[in-house]
């Protein structure tokens, strides 16, 4: 009603002189004076003009000039062209091509040119150029070389060099660490530790 006062035209009043109101002018005057609306030129446009739309355009318009879309160019267009997509490259192409796939070529390959892989370099190459691995090196080897190991060193070695180990200590009347504590030192007239806090502290009492 205020509109009407004003000098406004409604919905129905706009209809009623053949003007379009202002909610339906994108619409339906568009199409009344042959033009497409807004929501619809995106497509129909394109597709009268001989173009494709936006959503259409990266599937229909690659296929119709003969190039595959985005989601099958990396498989059907490499095998148009007779190359192997990159999910199927990885063992069989490699193999027909001369080239091992990558969790092939680490044993494999390695035992094919002669080299042993990383695994077994660690043993029987070591054994074959002469050399014996890590954990036989400590014992084997010192004895071919004539050096004991270290766990021999300490008593025959000591033996052979003339230096006495623990037990030879006690043969030529010095006594080993653990018994100098109390026998030597009273030989010396020293009393041990633990006779010390006693008698020594009467003597010089």
């Amino acid at each position: 009603m205020e509109k009407l006062r004003v000098g406004e035209k409604s919905a129905l009043e706009k209809l009623y002189a053949g003007e379009t109101p202002r909610w339906s002018n994108s619409a339906l005057e568009k199409l009344r004076a042959g033009e497409t609306p807004c929501c619809i030129k995106s497509a129909l446009e394109k597709l009268r003009a001989g173009q494709t739309p936006r959503w259409g355009n990266s599937v229909l318009e690659k296929l119709r000039a003969g190039a595959t879309s985005r989601w099958r160019n990396c498989a059907l267009e490499k095998l148009r062209v007779e190359e192997t997509p990159r999910w199927r490259k990885s063992a069989l192409e490699r193999v027909r091509d001369g080239e091992t796939p990558r969790w092939r070529n680490s044993a494999f390959e390695k035992l094919r040119t002669g080299e042993t892989p990383r695994w077994r370099h660690s043993a029987l190459e070591k054994l074959r150029v002469g050399e014996t691995s890590r954990w036989r090196n400590g014992a084997l080897e010192k004895l071919r070389v004539g050096e004991t190991p270290r766990l021999k060193h300490t008593a025959l070695e000591k033996l052979r060099v003339g230096e006495s180990p623990r037990l030879e200590k006690v043969r030529v009347g010095e006594s080993p660490r653990w018994r100098k504590s109390a026998l030597e030192k009273l030989r010396v007239g020293e009393s041990p530790r633990w006779r010390k806090s006693a008698l020594e502290k009467l003597r010089v009492g």
